[in-house]
């Protein structure tokens, strides 16, 4: 009679790769599922959809912001006096065409830039240089380390009549036309500037 059950010192390593595939098999999916919803994530234009039928004005803000997430780098600013003269910017944080780089502060970015002497009460205005105005638009100055809020007006505001250097901190952000918690971009920028008395 023969005996059918052989004895093999490798039984146990069939068993092994059923477990590692059922294993592969397992966390493959679960992979997949955790990329795509990482993906969506970053995905500006929200999944929900809504029967409402906008008007001709929402339609082309809708479109005009849509097209500034299609095409426009990060928008740059340009900032400048009543006068003329320009004051640059220092790029600081921002998420922009899902990419997002994360800054030091706005004093810590400003360290070493030399003031632009403006006289003091002067308007500055600041444009970001896109087809699409921001939703949210906010401006600091910093004094004695307290970023005190400043009033914009249109993009502009006024340079305090006090002599002496000014730190100022801007954030500007854009937001979907069907939420405004969604953002499509936001930027933030710091500038110095040296207030002078006419002479």
């Amino acid at each position: 009679m023969v005996n059918m059950h052989r004895k093999s010192n490798t039984s146990n390593i069939p068993l092994l790769q059923i477990k590692f595939f059922n294993t592969i098999r397992t966390l493959t999916p679960l992979l997949f599922l955790s990329t795509l919803l990482i993906l969506s994530g970053c995905n500006p234009t929200p999944s929900h959809s809504t029967n409402k039928t906008a008007s001709p004005s929402t339609t082309n803000a809708n479109q005009a912001k849509t097209e500034l997430k299609q095409n426009q780098e990060l928008p740059t600013p340009v900032i400048q006096t009543e006068s003329g003269t320009p004051i640059p910017a220092i790029q600081g944080s921002y998420c922009w065409e899902s990419i997002c780089a994360d800054y030091a502060g706005d004093m810590e970015l400003l360290e070493g830039q030399v003031p632009v002497s403006v006289l003091v009460g002067e308007n500055i205005s600041i444009h970001l240089g896109t087809n699409v105005p921001p939703d949210e638009l906010t401006l600091v100055e910093y004094v004695n380390g307290e970023a005190r809020p400043i009033s914009l007006r249109e993009g502009s505001f006024q340079l305090a009549q006090e002599k002496g250097t000014h730190y100022y901190g801007a954030f500007a952000r854009w937001t979907s036309p069907q939420n405004s918690q969604v953002s499509l971009g936001d930027t933030s920028f710091a500038f110095v500037i040296r207030g002078v008395e006419k002479k």
